[in-house]
């Protein structure tokens, strides 16, 4: 989208919606009609009201002296106040004495303030003795009082991430309660939280280098700052850290590596929980073989009873969600011949342990399908109805099952597990944030839609780098129904103005957006020197424009930023986009380095050295951010990333240590072969040049050469406007080439630049731009053009030719849809000519393919899905009986036409409903064919997962057999709205060509 309209577009949406991202606004920074202004207002509390209220009220006296400079005095309420003020800020939970002495004298309705995590704001007059005017602020527990009193301090001025990104908050003198009632909540997730995990070596040696200490406990320093962020993000639900080490042994435990830390957590309001094998509240890391034998129930269940029921003593009645089942040591399947007859036993002894500490066996408590587990599951495995179910994701963002039937009238819920960063197999991604938002909203959306809604744990790692992701995550498990993907880029705005203030955020929303795209294509440790393709399609140049393009707009608007923004920009925008473009930049840097040797360029010896400067240059990025704020963040950032990504051993595993490989140098002062000449010449999708780097004068002709010549792909109407061919030096540097076209044949065939010199100190390839006037080729026109080029100095008389086929064949005038060029077309899922709805003219209610917008990775466009969702589901006829169609339109016959089709990547959440697609081709009935294949054991991953999902989508193909030319329907059909259809590729006759992306859209017509 254009900047100037994506601009207006934005502007618009900010003028017309509530700030505080999506949430309802109740302050303002300019009097109004009834408003008054609380800048300097004294808070009242209630003195017998929750800890967790007084500890969010004194960060909000806090937060309000940064915003105003001033400190707001915080007094307790007496029903007898002798002091007076005009204006007041008045915080309780709806049960303490002082809201429910306001309520008593009909100054505030409190009937409304009912369920879970539920407040309230209003302006009320005479509230209290002594007070004129009062925001009240009332919660129906302890938890929405909290997220009241930070809500208030978000609209302020304060970011949720004042500490864990250095926010500024933004500076008011004044600040205006508006005259108005808000009721906010209940959350659309009842548990919503983070799990720290993976968390060597960036989070453990930074917390041990801000300590000066080779290690240091994640103590209640630690969590106090990431129990403040969870609340003023509205989440209450953590998993804290847990990974093993021997560096010291034996890694991270929660419970014990600060005893104060249990007793923090509940001061603050956050439940406490442990991760999918830590069961019944203790650490794996807790566990001693020496000295308890080993985690083995068969061989030693008297032991591990005796561990699991000592988690249940000391959580005591803090705030917990228990851990039911057990899996094997090293987070590995349980060990035992039947594992799901031990685990019956498990439960069993689990669910008598909560019965003797707590009475009742109705505690709190999850089982996560994990992994194999999930297989247990699949196989009749189901704990009591009270015990919340967790359906986690495949580890890689794609949710692996969600509720059917009965399963989301469990008594305890159901819940979802979802990676926003990975340690394992195929790859681990654990560097920086590589997740896709519109992926997210898809994948969570889904699960809040089938009811996975009593919890949301969200892995991110170490926090850092995933701010983003993760407040978008929570913001939606809050409130969902404020989400919806034409709304990200809202969202978006709305972020980046709570971050950096509303003269950036039209420009920074812009950028995130496709930082946001740009990653969504690959994982980053996904990614090596043979993803993209450097031959065809310009991909891989394309690709690494963007992310150099990106990086430059980051880095312009860093240096011309504020200087106190800066260490926030720094983390929030500036290292993710700017590494991110360098990681890219060192991988198809290898990749055309490679490209140019094989081709005997002499440039392959200048890019090998960009590419080592661009290797130094990410380390420089690394210490940026470790001298940030006097080294606050040293080593946070510590990951490394740069690896041999396909070579064994152990090619899941993160990297050590950063490393640049495969770098390829010419002999600079050595001639090319004198028969071949030092011009080389690259036409566009070509391999001429990496065939004459390998030479036999004897059977392969050259000047002119006729073997392997220089031949651009087919010109037509209907493909890209603009070919190109390179000329490049590959011989001696030291002698500079001069370069001459022939006469041009044709008068409607344009070359730039028509002649020029190659030099080692000035350039040492030109680009040369090929472009048809159609309007002036003749129709029916079917030929190759050969345009002469020669050069000097050449031991012998240099001369080549470039060869340029040319068709015009016209599409009919009435003919709206695409026609084939080069071979084959190419068409983006939501550019459909028709469809049942269009066709029904039918109401928005009725199910039928919905355009979803910013959702795609092979797509600029976005993609396509049934769409009411949940009507898609329930209506199985209606849903397969709703279709688009794209027109196409072949110029000649051809033997076998065969497409390619994109999937945004999922998988089959819904074992009753296994997820189909048709595409039929003109007449021919639909033919309904499985997405996925059947996995090994059901509730397991299919069987194309461990090779495909890096791709970010799955590819089917679909053959036609022969096809008589001229114009031809395809129909695209499903039975799922959780199949995203992104783009469909038609090989017409051989013109596909190996890529990662597919090719772009080629042309549409309009009749």
């Amino acid at each position: 989208m254009p900047s100037l309209i994506w601009t207006f577009w934005i502007a618009c949406l900010w003028i017309c919606t509530t700030q505080a991202l999506l949430e309802e606004s109740f302050i303002d920074f300019s009097s109004s009609n009834g408003s008054f202004n609380i800048a300097d207002a004294p808070i009242v509390s209630d003195s017998g009201d929750f800890k967790a209220i007084h500890i969010a009220l004194n960060s909000l006296r806090d937060d309000l002296q940064q915003i105003t400079g001033s400190r707001p005095l915080l007094t307790n309420f007496t029903a007898n106040a002798t002091e007076t003020s005009r204006n007041a800020i008045i915080v309780g939970s709806v049960n303490s004495s002082m809201i429910q002495s306001i309520s008593a004298a009909s100054a505030f309705d409190v009937s409304d303030i009912k369920g879970w995590e539920v407040f309230k704001t209003a302006v009320v007059t005479n509230p209290i003795p002594g007070i004129d005017r009062a925001l009240v602020i009332a919660g129906s527990d302890r938890r929405g009082t909290v997220f009241g009193i930070h809500t208030l301090a978000e609209q302020c001025g304060q970011s949720p991430y004042h500490w864990f990104s250095d926010v500024v908050p933004k500076k008011h003198g004044a600040i205006f309660a508006l005259p108005k009632t808000t009721i906010h909540g209940p959350p659309s997730v009842r548990y919503r939280g983070l799990f720290i995990n993976d968390e060597e070596p960036a989070l453990t040696a930074w917390w041990a280098a801000r300590h000066n200490a080779s290690h240091y406990p994640l103590d209640t320093e630690f969590y106090a700052h990431v129990f403040d962020l969870l609340l003023r993000l509205k989440a209450n639900y953590i998993w804290p850290a847990m990974w093993r080490s021997v560096t010291p042994e034996p890694g991270n435990v929660f419970f014990t590596d600060d005893p104060g830390n249990m007793q923090l957590a509940n001061d603050y309001g956050i439940v406490v929980s442990t991760s999918h094998h830590e069961p019944m509240q203790r650490a794996t890391n807790e566990w001693n073989e020496t000295e308890t034998g080993p985690w083995d129930w068969t061989k030693n269940k008297e032991n591990v009873t005796k561990f699991m029921e000592e988690g249940i003593r000391r959580a005591g009645n803090n705030e917990s969600y228990f851990t039911l089942g057990m899996r094997g040591p090293g987070d590995a399947p349980i060990e035992g011949a039947n594992a799901i007859d031990i685990l019956r036993e498990v439960f069993e002894v689990e669910r008598g342990i909560f019965k003797k500490y707590f009475g009742t066996e109705k505690v709190p408590q999850v089982w996560t399908i994990y992994k194999e587990v999930a297989t247990y599951y699949a196989a009749g495995l189901t704990p009591p109805d009270d015990v919340t179910l967790i359906m986690p994701d495949d580890n890689q963002g794609q949710v692996q099952r969600l509720p059917t039937g009965k399963e989301s009238s469990r008594e305890g819920g159901v819940g979802v597990y979802f990676h926003l960063e990975y340690f394992g197999s195929p790859r681990s991604y654990k560097w920086s944030n590589s997740n896709n938002l519109p992926k997210i909203l898809k994948e969570l959306w889904h699960s809040y839609m089938r009811q996975a809604n009593r919890i949301w744990i969200i892995n991110v790692g170490d926090i850092k780098p995933m701010e983003l992701p993760f407040g978008f995550a929570m913001d939606m498990a809050w409130n969902a129904s404020n989400f919806s993907f034409e709304k990200i880029p809202e969202y978006l705005d709305r972020y980046a103005a709570r971050e950096f203030g509303q003269k950036h955020a039209a420009e920074i929303s812009e950028m995130l957006l496709e930082h946001s795209h740009l990653i969504g294509m690959r994982r980053f440790e996904m990614v090596h020197p043979g993803t993209y393709s450097v031959l065809n399609y310009h991909e891989a140049e394309r690709v690494f424009d963007r992310w150099t393009n990106l990086a430059e707009r980051t880095k312009a608007l860093y240096n011309n930023i504020e200087e106190e923004l800066k260490p926030s920009f720094y983390q929030l925008l500036f290292y993710p986009i700017v590494s991110g473009a360098t990681y890219y930049s060192v991988n198809l840097g290898i990749a055309f380095n490679h490209q140019y040797a094989m081709e005997r360029r002499n440039s392959a010896n200048s890019l090998a050295s960009q590419v080592l400067d661009t290797f130094e240059y990410d380390y420089d990025l690394i210490e940026g951010f470790d001298s940030l704020l006097d080294g606050k963040w040293l080593h946070i950032m510590s990951q490394a990333k740069l690896d041999a990504v396909t070579e064994q051993p152990r090619n899941w595993a993160n990297p050590s240590r950063d490393i640049v490989t495969n770098l390829s140098f010419v002999q600079l002062r050595q001639n090319m072969q004198f028969s071949l000449g030092n011009l080389g010449i690259y036409a566009e999708e070509s391999t001429s040049p990496i065939n004459q780097g390998r030479w036999a004068e004897s059977i392969d002709n050259s000047m002119p050469t006729t073997n392997f010549p220089a031949m651009l792909p087919v010109f037509d109407p209907y493909g890209p406007p603009q070919r190109t061919i390179d000329l490049f030096m590959r011989g001696d540097y030291r002698v500079p080439i001069s370069w001459q076209l022939d006469q041009i044949p044709v008068d409607w065939l344009t070359i730039v630049p028509k002649s020029g010199t190659l030099s080692h100190n000035t350039t040492h390839t030109t680009r040369l731009n090929v472009t048809v006037d159609w309007e002036r080729v003749p129709e029916g026109f079917n030929e190759t053009i050969r345009v002469g080029v020669t050069s000097e100095p050449a031991p012998y008389p240099y001369f080549d030719l470039i060869r340029i086929p040319v068709q015009k064949h016209l599409v009919p005038v009435d003919f709206a849809g695409f026609p084939e060029t080069a071979g084959m077309i190419s068409i983006e899922a939501p550019h459909f000519q028709r469809s049942s709805l269009m066709a029904s003219n039918a109401s928005n209610t009725t199910v039928a393919f919905h355009h979803i917008p910013f959702l795609g990775t092979r797509s600029e466009s976005g993609c396509i899905a049934l769409r009411p969702y949940l009507s898609s589901r329930a209506n199985p006829s209606a849903a397969t009986s709703a279709y688009v169609e794209y027109s196409i339109y072949l110029f000649n016959d051809t033997t076998a036409l065969n497409a390619t089709i994109y999937i945004n990547a999922f998988l089959d959440t819904d074992p009753t409903l296994l997820t189909k697609f048709s595409l039929t081709l003109d007449d021919a009935p639909a033919s309904f064919t499985r997405v996925l294949g059947d996995p090994k054991n059901a509730g397991d991953v299919p069987p194309e997962w461990m090779d495909r999902v890096a791709d970010q989508v799955w590819t089917k193909k679909v053959a036609f057999g022969p096809v008589k030319k001229g114009a031809h329907t395809l129909r695209w059909q499903v039975n799922s709205p959780e199949v995203y259809l992104e783009k469909i590729v038609i090989d017409t006759r051989g013109g596909v060509k190996d890529s990662y992306l597919g090719p772009p859209e080629t042309r549409r017509t309009r009749s």
